[in-house]
């Protein structure tokens, strides 16, 4: 059998997906699974064991447009499917993959795209259930048997490691460290205040740990403020300094994770750093990364920084109001979480 997981476009959603593909490998450990996913994400897919090919949707580049996108049909098309898995909710992932003629395409419904699909799951999440449910429903649905524990954890190999501790030595960094991602420019109501992060930096400085900052380019001017803030913490800004595989080797080699509700929080916790993430406008029930037990028996060391407000959790990228849920949680809240898993 061959199957073909069309995959999410968001690196926390990449680690939330994990336990699906272990389960439909496990299911059909002698057939070939392959993963179709947008560049960025793509490198990560391939350091997954479970995966024997990651094809590429370069929507920016080649797949851009209508031609494009035919071409990437053709593409699939040649790849000989028997299925396909379709995590993504939107029209535009069914169509390409029907196009494409994948025989079993399966997928949940909704954008009118019903037609698409071979088989149309109703998406049935109750409030305050994981997200990783969701992905393994889908493998489920293909057959694969539910894990009793589903389990995200993404080790770092030698090479990435060793791949990152270069980018740490070029950007000046050595010996331990706290790695932390503090904007979120997909969903600025989610970015906890800059000061309030420089004066955690600065208190964890006493245990003789500077901070590398992680981010993409376009959050350099972010992290520059938030270093800015710093009165004693040395903080090296990695923004745009390291590929996605780079990123999980520096957080493996982290002895701690400070961060907002992002990707790379579910990224840390996975790599099995001990992590502190900050919550407002999200559901922690739903989003938090997974801290269920991991296959390799590891400790799963995961605190949550929050304060309860009425009005979250909310779908607003930017908060039209006060951004209670986010100006209430202090500094020392957070030192007190990382405390707890330092220790």
């Amino acid at each position: 059998m061959k199957t073909l997981v069309r995959a999410t476009n968001w690196v926390g959603d990449v680690v939330m997906s994990r336990p699906a593909l272990r389960a439909l490998k496990a299911a059909d450990p002698s057939g070939r699974l392959a993963v179709l996913a947008r560049p960025w994400v793509a490198e990560l897919y391939r350091l997954a064991e479970e995966v024997d090919d990651v094809l590429v949707d370069d929507a920016s580049g080649r797949h851009a447009g209508g031609p494009g996108r035919a071409r990437l049909a053709d593409e699939v098309r040649d790849g000989g499917f028997d299925r396909a898995l379709i995590l993504p909710t939107s029209f535009s992932t069914a169509l390409v993959l029907s196009r494409a003629g994948v025989p079993e395409r399966i997928g949940y419904r909704g954008e009118g795209r019903g037609p698409l699909l071979t088989r149309a799951l109703r998406l049935d999440l109750v409030a305050g259930e994981h997200q990783v449910w969701k992905h393994l429903r889908l493998a489920a649905a293909a057959g694969a048997p539910l894990p009793a524990a589903p389990d995200v954890s993404w080790d770092a190999s030698k090479a990435v490691r060793e791949s990152a501790r270069v980018r740490l030595a070029e950007a000046g960094l050595s010996g331990p460290f706290v790695a932390a991602h503090v904007a979120s420019f997909a969903h600025a109501a989610k970015r906890w205040d800059l000061a309030r992060f420089a004066d955690v930096f600065d208190a964890l400085s006493a245990r003789g740990l500077p901070v590398a900052l992680l981010g993409s380019a376009g959050e350099k001017g972010v992290n520059a403020e938030a270093a800015a803030f710093a009165r004693k913490a040395r903080v090296f800004d990695l923004s745009g300094m390291t590929t996605l595989p780079e990123a999980l080797g520096v957080l493996a080699s982290a002895r701690l994770f400070v961060g907002n509700d992002s990707g790379l929080a579910h990224l840390a916790s996975a790599a099995g750093t001990p992590s502190v993430v900050v919550f407002g406008p999200t559901d922690p029930d739903a989003t938090r990364p997974w801290d269920g037990p991991r296959a390799d028996g590891r400790p799963v060391r995961l605190a949550l920084a929050r304060r309860r407000t009425p009005c979250a959790p909310c779908g607003w990228a930017i908060c039209p109001i006060d951004h209670a849920c986010m100006a209430a949680v202090a500094p020392a809240e957070v030192l007190e979480a990382a405390e707890s898993v330092l220790d």
